[in-house]
C-alpha cells in the first residue's frame, strides 16, 4: 500500500538553493506515494501563473513528474503564496484546494489546512489576510506588471522580516479556541497544518494535532499517512 505525504513551508526562492535541492531529493525518494499534500507555502511568494523565472519554471517541471507517475498532487495555497491558481494547478497535474478540506486519511476524517486562519491572536495579520484574499483586490493586484508585483512581494516579505526581527521570541502560534473551533465544525478527529514554523504532534481534547516544520537548508519535514498510521517525520539532505 503506498502512502499519503503532507509537506509546507518550504519558501522556495532563489536564496535557498540547498532547499530546492532537498525538495529533489524528497521527491525521488518518495516515488511510490499514492497522493501527496503541499500545504502551502511552498513558494517563498508567488506573484502569479504567469511568473516567468526560471525558479517557477523549475518548480512547475518538479511537481509535473510526480503528477506524472501517477501520484495524485494537492495544492493549498499559503499566506506566502496565495497567488497560485488554476493554470499552475494544471500544468502541474494538480488539484487545487480551498483554505479548508476534510480527507479521509488512514479511515480517519482530517481536516487539513494552511494554518494561518487558526492564528486569530495575530489580529494586525488577519486583517491584512483579509484584504490579500479579496477577490476584487487579487484581480486588480495580477492585472499589474509582473514587476510591480515582484516589488510588492518583495515588500511584504521585508516587512515580516523585520516584525520577526523587532521580536524574535513573540511569534504567534494557533489559538486554542480557534483548534477547538476548527475540529467541531468539520467534525473531524485528526488536523494536519502548517505555518507555525512549530513542528509537533499534539493531542488535544477535539483530537490529535500534526504541525508542519519549515524546511532548512539540511532538513525538511513530512506527515507520513501508511498502514493505518499517521505519523510526523523529519529527515536530512
Amino acid at each position: 500500500m503506498a502512502s499519503t505525504l503532507f509537506i509546507s513551508d518550504l519558501h522556495l526562492s532563489d536564496n535557498t538553493p540547498e532547499i530546492e535541492a532537498g525538495l529533489y531529493q524528497f521527491l525521488e525518494r518518495e516515488q511510490d506515494m499514492a497522493r501527496l499534500f503541499i500545504l502551502g507555502d511552498f513558494f517563498e511568494y508567488w506573484i502569479g501563473d504567469d511568473d516567468d523565472t526560471p525558479l517557477a519554471r523549475r518548480g512547475i517541471s518538479a511537481l509535473r513528474q510526480v503528477s506524472a507517475r501517477g501520484t495524485e498532487l494537492y495544492l493549498v495555497r499559503g499566506n506566502r503564496d496565495l497567488a497560485l491558481g488554476s493554470v499552475f494547478a494544471d500544468q502541474v497535474g494538480a488539484t487545487l484546494l480551498g483554505d479548508t478540506t476534510v480527507v479521509d486519511l488512514e479511515g480517519v476524517a482530517t481536516l487539513i489546512l494552511h494554518g494561518d486562519t487558526l492564528c486569530t491572536d495575530d489580529v494586525e495579520y488577519q486583517k491584512m489576510r483579509a484584504i490579500l484574499h479579496d477577490p476584487a483586490w487579487q484581480a486588480d493586484m495580477l492585472q499589474r506588471p509582473l514587476e510591480e508585483r515582484r516589488q510588492f512581494a518583495q515588500g511584504l516579505r521585508n516587512a515580516s522580516q523585520e516584525k520577526a526581527d523587532k521580536d524574535p521570541d513573540n511569534i504567534i502560534d494557533v489559538n486554542d479556541d480557534a483548534v477547538a473551533a476548527a475540529f467541531a465544525d468539520h467534525g473531524v478527529d485528526r488536523m494536519i497544518h502548517g505555518h507555525t514554523h512549530r513542528p509537533h504532534a499534539h493531542q488535544t481534547p477535539a483530537g490529535e494535532r500534526l504541525v508542519l516544520g519549515d524546511w532548512s537548508a539540511s532538513q525538511g519535514w513530512c506527515v507520513r499517512a501508511y498502514q493505518g498510521a499517521c505519523s510526523l517525520e523529519s529527515f536530512s539532505y
